[in-house]
């Protein structure tokens, strides 16, 4: 009799141990889900902070959503032309694509810079710096913008009329990317920036069907951002989460 009582205590010493095993298997699935993708809001601006593995400028076709590593992707640089037919010289200015280097067409209103190479990012006040050669060299990525905020002050800008506006921010040492949630007018929009306390922000295309964009849970599910209306679209920021 009591080796069977000795059995059965540890029969059920062992369901306890894996219940305990199954239980943090779990805890750490959503974990993960929770930190691919965190969102904030203020009473004007969306906020995404992808988590990422590494950052590229995809060109002349946008990332699949079938491609389960990509997190985020959205219009980076400003197109020229609206035409069918790719060409690395309707993307306004130089960039990096994978580690290449290419020479887009000369834009006035590019002010600014975002270079990613060596798992570190750069925000550069200039349309064009050695950091775009340094980044090509070391395989990464770069694109030129019009800079918004730099050092946490607000930049000259000069873009017309009221829209959802969308840039590329480094907030508290994390990349971050910020939307209007409603339709304003440029200073309104860098003035949010501010008081979300950004310390760079970058440009990026807004505007209809320009915006489209999307981005992926844990769970691989696509969330649409915006609708795509069109195919002429030349570039994207894409941020890769490699599982």
């Amino acid at each position: 009799m009591r080796q069977w009582t000795v059995f059965i205590w540890l029969l059920c010493l062992a369901a306890v141990v894996g219940c305990e095993n199954r239980t943090v298997a779990v805890s750490n699935d959503e974990q993960t889900e929770q930190l691919l993708m965190e969102t904030d809001t203020t009473q004007s601006l969306y906020v995404y902070y992808p988590l990422f593995t590494y950052i590229d400028l995809a060109c002349g076709e946008m990332p699949r959503v079938s491609d389960p590593n990509v997190v985020m992707c959205l219009s980076a640089a400003f197109t020229g032309k609206e035409t069918s037919l790719f060409s690395h010289n309707n993307i306004a200015g130089d960039h990096v694509a994978s580690g290449v280097f290419h020479e887009g067409y000369r834009c006035q209103a590019n002010t600014g810079l975002f270079v990613y190479y060596d798992q570190r990012w750069q925000f550069i006040p200039s349309a064009t710096s050695d950091s775009l050669t340094r980044a090509a060299d070391e395989g990464g990525m770069g694109f030129a913008q019009i800079m918004l905020v730099y050092r946490g002050k607000p930049c000259q800008v000069q873009i017309g009329g009221r829209n959802r506006f969308r840039a590329l921010c480094e907030k508290d040492g994390r990349l971050c990317i910020v939307e209007s949630r409603s339709l304003q007018d440029i200073d309104s929009f860098v003035r949010c920036l501010l008081n979300y306390d950004v310390r760079h922000a970058l440009y990026l295309q807004p505007g209809e069907g320009w915006n489209y964009s999307w981005y992926r849970d844990a769970a691989g599910v696509a969330h649409e951002m915006h609708p795509k209306t069109h195919d002429y679209s030349t570039n994207w920021l894409t941020f890769y989460h490699l599982r």
